[in-house]
């Protein structure tokens, strides 16, 4: 019969590994509003971290790719 002789984790060892998964890393699945707008609703777990700072930068990153490929393709 063998013995388990690892401690269990604190919750700053737990903290450290949540910090170590990236900013995409999230826990739980309940959802958190970020706005309602003429009855849309954005939602985002309330796990993630900066959500706003993520959908903008999505957002973003879009609209930069789309202006770049309507300039090559009409060049």
């Amino acid at each position: 019969m063998e013995v388990n002789n690892k401690p269990n984790k604190t919750s700053i060892e737990d903290s450290n590994d949540s910090i170590k998964k990236g900013i995409l890393a999230y826990d739980n699945n309940e959802k958190q509003t970020l706005f309602k707008f003429l009855g849309i609703e954005l939602t985002a777990p309330k796990g993630l971290k900066n959500p706003r700072i993520i959908y903008i930068s999505f957002i973003l990153i879009n609209l930069l790719l789309l202006i770049l490929i309507k300039n090559i393709i009409l060049n």
